[in-house]
């Protein structure tokens, strides 16, 4: 029995551990879209790919340890909040992380030159999904629900960001440009950086939770 509770503690002392390890991969891998988006930089979109079956054993492997401690330990009061909160926020950015695996792969595709303009925008929505799941991974692990806050404040500049791309690329169709030809795999990817954020915002709703025991149901992309 003590040999069992003593493998109880550290599984709970570890999850801690385990969101801050699979948030670090995440940022990485957007990090990565941004490279090859910003930069033509095939081998950091090589790296997400590459990577990719790695993170899901990684992930598949937190969600069993997460099951295991509700199932078979019944954890009470913080403990209850912590494991909750780990396996909902995990599946959030295993979801976030398959995004970006799916946007190193787009990037692979798309053999027209991303223009510029288009590019900046494209890489700005990155680094704005990677701050805000950043932010969300930090207000975790420290329990600052003034920093969960402020993922929510970012996503509005997220979404207008996604606007600006798809007028760009409203515009590239209606002027018969060559970057058109690319246009279905340009708004994909700013889609998915769009809802990289919304994802975010759920891992700070399970960081809230776990610091507060409420949980304000937010939907996923609702305005306040």
């Amino acid at each position: 029995m003590i040999k069992t509770r003593s493998a109880y503690t550290k599984q709970i002392k570890q999850l801690d551990g385990h969101v801050s390890v699979i948030g670090q991969a995440v940022v990485e891998d957007i990090e990565n879209t941004a490279k090859a988006i910003g930069q033509g930089d095939k081998d950091a979109a090589q790296e997400t790919v590459d990577g990719h079956d790695a993170f899901e054993r990684l992930h598949r492997n937190v969600e069993d340890t997460c099951m295991t401690l509700m199932l078979l330990q019944q954890p009470m009061a913080s403990d209850l909040r912590l494991v909750t909160a780990s396996f909902r926020a995990i599946s959030d950015l295993a979801r976030i992380d398959e995004m970006a695996y799916e946007t190193a792969l787009l990037t692979q595709e798309i053999d027209l030159t991303v223009p510029k303009e288009l590019a900046d925008l494209l890489v700005s929505m990155a680094k704005k999904a990677a701050t805000m799941v950043r932010q969300a991974v930090v207000s975790f692990g420290n329990g600052d629900v003034t920093d969960a806050e402020k993922v929510f404040e970012e996503d509005d500049s997220l979404d207008a960001l996604y606007e600006q791309v798809r007028v760009k690329v409203v515009e590239y169709l209606k002027n018969g440009e060559e970057s058109a030809a690319a246009a279905p795999e340009f708004l994909s990817v700013a889609k998915y950086f769009e809802r990289m954020g919304d994802h975010a915002q759920s891992v700070a709703d399970w960081s809230i939770f776990r610091a507060t025991g409420s949980y304000r149901g937010r939907t996923m992309g609702e305005n306040d």
